[in-house]
């Protein structure tokens, strides 16, 4: 569960406390309109999440759907004034488009009407020439509470076709198994990572939300009755294969399981024995006293083979686990974090979860290591090293991970004059 969202341990004591102050009846925070059902509650944080607030149960209200929605308005007109505030301290002029989006968002005492919603999506569309349901949760983009779309046009698709776009197929059981049987007849070799939008294919978490009988994509392609084109390992084989090696060789470290060596992944291993020393003492290979040390260049050369043979730009992490042959646990041990090891090596990761940095918590962070008198970092990937942010978290907030460093320099050197 993201950690935006208020568990149900923390709505269901809401609800007892909402109980408790109000006789017996769910009543609204702000308007006291008796609320019926858990349809009719928004589990509200009372300090903005974006601001720092926590998703506590001290820092939880429940609020009927209009007050919920006017509370959104008005922290959306906040962080439209925070923005212009920056840019004006860091001695730029104010941007004449950032300036008509505010006027088009509601003060704190009036409400967003549909001609409003519609003249700020219609100009974010205008823009970027699309729109989907993950813009409408990033704070940098200026847009409306998504629960505006469900508000006035009922869906996602239903918005973008007012608005002349192209929708998203809905897609159920069969249909998926069609397109997939339909694009695999003309792309027999297709791998997971032509898995997109792009090519009219759904992702592999959706695929295997509507088939659990399969368990990756390896199954998929089984079941479209295509080439795996690779060796589909069983212990027995592994066991052969391993055997066979160390005829010429006398251990079998981490390092030389490769294909190429005619052997399966460190994962494969892992999965069938669970240490690299049990596995050593079942095939007879002389045991490891520790984990054999693989470092970050090695990791990066796998990286890229990787890349070379599937893309860049992965679903999720699990899909890039799934294909590397290092456990997460060695890039971790090597690189701190998942994150630092993806800038290193140009991995995109498409499905991130949600930043656990708040906006105010990144200002702050960039702040005072500028205030300490640091230069902006050089690149991306020292941002890790540095303690700072990811660049993926500075994004939710900004156009460019840079950004927020050069404006507040600019800041810093203003107000020390």
């Amino acid at each position: 569960m993201s950690d935006r969202l208020f568990s149900d341990s923390i709505q269901y004591q809401a609800v007892l406390s909402n109980l408790g102050k109000n006789s017996g009846q769910i009543k609204c925070a702000i308007c006291g309109k008796n609320l019926v059902s858990k349809s009719e509650c928004h589990f509200d944080h009372i300090v903005a999440y974006a601001k720092g607030g926590k998703s506590t149960i001290d820092n939880c209200q429940i609020l009927c759907t209009d007050c919920n929605l006017a509370k959104s308005d008005k922290e959306m007109h906040d962080f439209m004034l925070e923005e212009k505030a920056k840019r004006f301290m860091s001695g730029m002029t104010l941007d004449p488009g950032l300036t008509s989006t505010l006027q088009q968002v509601p003060k704190d005492d009036s409400k967003m009407t549909k001609e409003k919603f519609d003249a700020i999506v219609g100009a974010f569309i205008e823009k970027h020439g699309n729109i989907k349901k993950v813009d409408f949760t990033r704070d940098k983009n200026g847009l409306p509470s998504v629960s505006y779309v469900a508000k006035y046009y009922g869906s996602m698709n239903e918005l973008k076709v007012a608005f002349g776009l192209k929708i998203d197929i809905a897609w159920n059981r069969e249909n998926i198994w069609d397109i997939l049987t339909e694009y695999s007849k003309i792309n027999p070799d297709f791998k997971q990572a032509d898995l997109t939008k792009d090519n009219g294919l759904p992702s592999l978490p959706c695929i295997l939300s509507y088939y659990p009988e399969y368990k990756n994509f390896s199954d998929i392609k089984m079941a479209l009755g295509l080439d795996l084109n690779y060796e589909l390992w069983t212990k027995e084989k592994v066991a052969e294969a391993c055997r066979k090696y160390l005829k010429t060789h006398h251990k079998i470290t981490q390092k030389d399981l490769r294909k190429e060596n005619g052997l399966p992944t460190a994962k494969v291993i892992y999965n069938f024995y669970g240490t690299m020393q049990k596995f050593q003492e079942e095939i007879g290979s002389e045991v490891s006293k520790s984990q054999e040390f693989i470092s970050k260049e090695e990791l990066l050369r796998a990286a890229q083979i990787i890349i070379n043979q599937n893309g860049a730009v992965f679903e999720n992490r699990a899909a890039f686990l799934e294909v590397f042959p290092y456990s997460q646990s060695v890039i971790i041990n090597r690189y701190g974090s998942f994150d630092s090891f993806a800038d290193a090596s140009n991995i995109i990761i498409s499905n991130i979860k949600k930043a656990k940095y708040s906006k105010q918590e990144v200002d702050d962070m960039i702040l005072s290591y500028l205030k300490a008198g640091n230069p902006i970092p050089s690149c991306a990937k020292q941002l890790s090293v540095l303690h700072l942010p990811s660049s993926s978290t500075i994004l939710r907030f900004y156009d460019d991970w840079k950004e927020p460093f050069v404006i507040f320099l600019k800041m810093i050197s203003i107000t020390s004059k």
